[in-house]
């Protein structure tokens, strides 16, 4: 996996984590991680599909198993 895609997938599930944590507890907090969450899910994906451009163009019945 390309280290780059790593961390990305590390700090977006410790923040969505976090903001889970927080939403009852402190909803500054929950605001301030689920943000974090969304920037990071967004660089995730355009990393993703800019590291397999050919996987966007294919049906569900060609991805592999």
């Amino acid at each position: 996996m390309d280290p780059r895609l790593a961390q990305l997938l590390q700090k977006t599930s410790l923040y969505g984590t976090l903001a889970m944590y927080y939403e009852h507890i402190d909803p500054e907090k929950h605001i301030f991680f689920y943000k974090k969450h969304i920037e990071n899910e967004m660089q995730l994906v355009q990393l993703y599909w800019s590291l397999h451009p050919t996987m966007r163009s294919q049906t569900w019945e060609e991805y592999p198993s």
